[in-house]
């Protein structure tokens, strides 16, 4: 927990003491989930708004009847997203594991997979504490008052603009530009430095590519999302 606590203000050292330890960081992943648990749960309110936005803009809109029953069966179902939440971001854990232990792997550079697992759990703090921030300030902001389920991202540069001036695409990429995001791009190429003793250099390339490939495939989800839901008369 010591190595965890200084990763926000000694990161070089907190790497270090990663290396050479050889037992799985249980208490820092737990920990993480935990936070990701939480905000899960404070999510399920603008999850709910955002929901009900989306079936009240269908191009043959329910009747006051359907949409009760629709919201009714969304509210049972909550704690179940939040359980489906939780087992997806593990997934997504092991997914990111994966891409940079390829990634040192193409490099020439040595990391075990359990060490590159470790690296990924220490730099997706910066991205849960991220989308906490986000939920919370959606909250101070007023559930009530979202309007746009593709504008709530409140952390990035995205908030200068709307979708409508610059589109849903550059507008998604400039929500990744925010300080938790920057974080976490300087946490993965301080650990990555530290666990395969890289060049700085090298390893903010491998960083950099890594998260640009996390970004391309968010922002095609996105438009792709866009264009089905055009498709199906929703937007």
């Amino acid at each position: 927990m010591n190595t965890l606590l200084k990763l926000f203000y000694q990161p070089v050292t907190s790497f270090q003491a990663l290396k050479d330890t050889e037992k799985l960081p249980w208490m820092s992943l737990i920990l993480l989930l935990i936070i990701v648990i939480i905000n899960n749960i404070l999510l399920l309110p603008i999850t709910m708004k955002m929901q009900e936005i989306t079936i009240s803009s269908m191009a043959m809109p329910l009747s006051d009847e359907q949409m009760d029953m629709s919201m009714q069966l969304l509210y049972k179902i909550r704690y179940l997203q939040v359980l489906g939440a939780l087992f997806s971001y593990v997934f997504m854990l092991v997914v990111y594991t994966l891409i940079i232990w390829i990634f040192t792997k193409i490099a020439k550079e040595h990391l075990s997979f359990q060490k590159a697992f470790e690296l990924i759990i220490y730099c997706s703090f910066a991205l849960a504490l991220g989308s906490l921030t986000n939920t919370v300030l959606l909250h101070i902001r007023g559930v009530e008052n979202i309007d746009n389920i593709f504008e709530i991202s409140l952390i990035g540069l995205n908030v200068l603009t709307s979708t409508e001036s610059v589109g849903l695409i550059v507008y998604s990429l400039l929500a990744f530009i925010n300080p938790f995001y920057l974080w976490f791009v300087v946490l993965l190429t301080i650990g990555l430095a530290s666990l395969t003793d890289m060049k700085m250099s090298k390893a903010g390339l491998l960083s950099f590519l890594f998260v640009a490939l996390l970004v391309a495939f968010s922002i095609g989800s996105v438009y792709f999302s866009q264009v089905f839901m055009k498709s199906k008369g929703l937007m």
